[in-house]
């Protein structure tokens, strides 16, 4: 499996810092734009990732930096031949161990108390794919001309089905809240040839809606394309773009029925 990847994280409009960060591989992006292709093979360990930070005084770039690095260790250390549940268990006790010692770094600075980041993505381990999301920014996938939200936003409004709440008030997050928990989902053997994943922090799906999202992928499918009708929506916060293009190998291409 072949994937063309485009990235863009950009501070947006209005916001002083850029608290997004992309976590690719073994390389962190914050302010800059990419476009890169690798091979997904028979024991290979990738995560893309987009960590969305929150928190004064520079704390949500500390935790959305501090989330990241630490997932690509974690996914450079993972042991050979997990199953998927192996694997889910691992990212669950990952994720309370990240939480924790946000906590703690936020206990020992005053100053970056109650920071938190999200964290939503793909982890490509051997032979799996699983999708992992942490709070509100978004995995969708762009399949026969039609978007599909894969993620479920950790939005108070949509924890409590409280559709009163504001829908970027936050329930889960990496460091924010007394407890923090995670959604992995399995995508192996559910991607095919030319399906597109966009990873998103809420700087994108709040600026412009899923029916505008669509509709740039149809006609420019590019990171850029959609950072910049953000930022022409208003830019209020920072904006990152992963956009992932699977190609199948030469063996054989597999399509939806």
């Amino acid at each position: 499996m072949f994937i063309k990847s485009d990235i863009n994280c950009n501070i947006g409009s209005v916001r002083p810092n850029n608290e997004d960060i992309i976590l690719f591989g073994g390389e962190l992006f914050r302010d800059q734009t990419q476009t890169l292709d690798f091979e997904i093979e028979e024991k290979s360990r990738f995560a893309v990732v987009i960590a969305d930070g929150m928190g004064g005084h520079s704390g949500g770039e500390i935790a959305s930096e501090y989330a990241a690095q630490f997932f690509g260790d974690f996914v450079s250390e993972l042991p050979d031949d997990l199953s998927a549940e192996e694997i889910t268990e691992k990212i669950e006790d990952w994720t309370q161990v990240a939480h924790n010692n946000l906590l703690l770094q936020g206990a020992q600075n005053p100053e970056y108390n109650g920071m938190g980041t999200t964290f939503c993505g793909i982890l490509f381990y051997e032979k799996l794919i699983l999708a992992i999301n942490i709070g509100d920014s978004r995995l969708y996938r762009f399949r026969n001309d039609i978007l599909r939200q894969i993620s479920t936003d950790h939005s108070m409004q949509q924890l409590t089905r409280n559709e009163t709440l504001p829908s970027n008030l936050i329930g889960n997050s990496l460091g924010a809240g007394d407890s923090a928990f995670v959604d992995v989902k399995d995508l192996t053997g559910l991607i095919y040839d030319d399906d597109i994943f966009l990873i998103c922090s809420d700087g994108l799906s709040d600026m412009i809606t899923d029916e505008e999202i669509e509709q740039i992928l149809l006609t420019e499918p590019t990171a850029e394309k959609l950072v910049e009708a953000a930022k022409n929506a208003g830019g209020k916060d920072n904006v990152s773009v992963v956009l992932l293009t699977i190609k199948e190998t030469e063996s054989g291409t597999r399509k939806p029925a």
